[in-house]
């Protein structure tokens, strides 16, 4: 069986969740001898280009880095070069790129779509790209082979607004690159005494009430946030704006070590992500063994269950919450027992391996059986 995955960076993972699922998956499917894989990498994020990578075919073509543009611009020639490919499953990451999972349906690719989460609700689109965000969910529901959603809720959105069935198949939480500690000394923070965000620097993360809220609880504990915003600039200003002398600015932490070490050394985790889906850093920060808190939404509240703490999005809760917490240790170290449990009994790559070979094979052996019958018709 051969696997064709479109839509991310490329692997080695370099940046997002589409990027660690990519590499954890195409690798994995490859170790368990399930297909043979090949990966299509954005060619302007990788200076050495090796044909392979731990077994992986790599093609690297071109992104010009352009906002809103980059993913579709890489993905459009990425369809055009898997067209000519003996592949018997081409695998979308990013729902943004579903007009060219249909072309491809539409010519003879077997294709699944992975749906994330709810683009259109992303405050940093204008107006036009929400309305793109939302046709694509329709379309993906239309004319995939397959979706693949990693979080009930949206598993459940899908299903109510389009009557789309999907295969649930969540992120793995493990991180395979150890723990680099030295990140701490470098932003002078001690083990175990901060509070962090990774998430990217943009408003539907709400970092902006994050730091406002925690700003007011006065707690002694730094915040260090972790993420950058390369389209917006005046945002990460505007966020500096709001902080005080204990918010310290990580920027991207590209080094997996290092970030591993963050999640590691937090007192807590604070996720204020709304736009749906299954976010890696909640899951990373939870296999790490720290507590999350995260923002009331659906799809945050169905990764915790009753592995974290929930603050809602309203003036003064957060900073009552943490006040609260920064008094209650043992509350604390309890429910970071509970996450790390959690993380491990149900985000694990290898499971998410094995259910895209299942879910693959069906496909493929759906695709054998119509050519048989259709070699059979034939003959007839």
């Amino acid at each position: 069986m051969k696997i064709a995955i479109l839509g991310s960076r490329g692997i080695p993972a370099r940046y997002s969740g589409y990027d660690t699922l990519a590499e954890e998956l195409s690798v994995g499917l490859v170790k368990s001898g399930a297909a043979e894989v090949l990966v299509y990498c954005r060619s302007t994020y990788y200076t050495d280009q090796p044909a392979s990578w731990h077994g992986v075919r790599l093609v690297y073509l071109p992104a010009p880095r352009i906002k809103a543009l980059e993913s579709l611009l890489h993905s459009f020639l990425s369809a055009l070069h898997v067209l000519n490919q003996q592949v018997d499953v081409v695998y979308f990451l990013d729902p943004a790129n579903v007009p060219f999972s249909a072309l491809l349906s539409l010519l003879g690719k077997k294709v699944v779509v992975h749906t994330d989460g709810l683009g259109w609700r992303r405050r940093k689109w204008g107006r036009l790209a929400r309305r793109y965000y939302k046709f694509v969910e329709w379309l993906a529901a239309r004319t995939a082979h397959a979706l693949v959603t990693e979080n009930p809720a949206l598993q459940a959105y899908f299903l109510d607004e389009y009557a789309a069935s999907s295969v649930y198949i969540a992120y793995g939480a493990e991180s395979r690159y150890g723990t680099d500690r030295s990140v701490l000394r470098d932003l002078n923070v001690t083990f175990g005494e901060y509070l962090l965000v990774v998430a990217r620097l943009e408003p539907e993360n709400n970092t902006d009430f994050v730091i406002e809220e925690y700003c007011n609880s006065m707690v002694d504990m730094p915040l260090v946030v972790v993420g950058d915003s390369p389209y917006n600039p005046l945002f990460a200003a505007y966020l500096r704006s709001l902080s005080n002398n204990n918010v310290v600015f990580a920027g991207r932490v590209d080094d997996q070590p290092k970030l591993n070490a963050l999640y590691e050394g937090a007192h807590l985790y604070i996720h204020g992500h709304e736009v749906g889906g299954t976010n890696p850093s909640l899951l990373r920060a939870m296999a790490a063994g720290t507590a999350p808190l995260v923002l009331n939404a659906p799809f945050n509240e169905a990764v915790i269950a009753d592995a974290g703490f929930i603050f809602e999005k309203r003036t003064g809760h957060l900073t009552a919450t943490l006040r609260h917490l920064m008094t209650s240790p043992s509350e604390v170290s309890r429910i970071a027992g509970r996450a790390s449990a959690r993380a491990a009994r149900y985000f694990t790559w290898d499971s998410v391996v094995a259910k895209h070979a299942q879910l693959f094979r069906g496909l493929n052996c759906e695709q054998s059986t119509m050519s048989k019958s259709a070699r059979n018709g034939v003959r007839n």
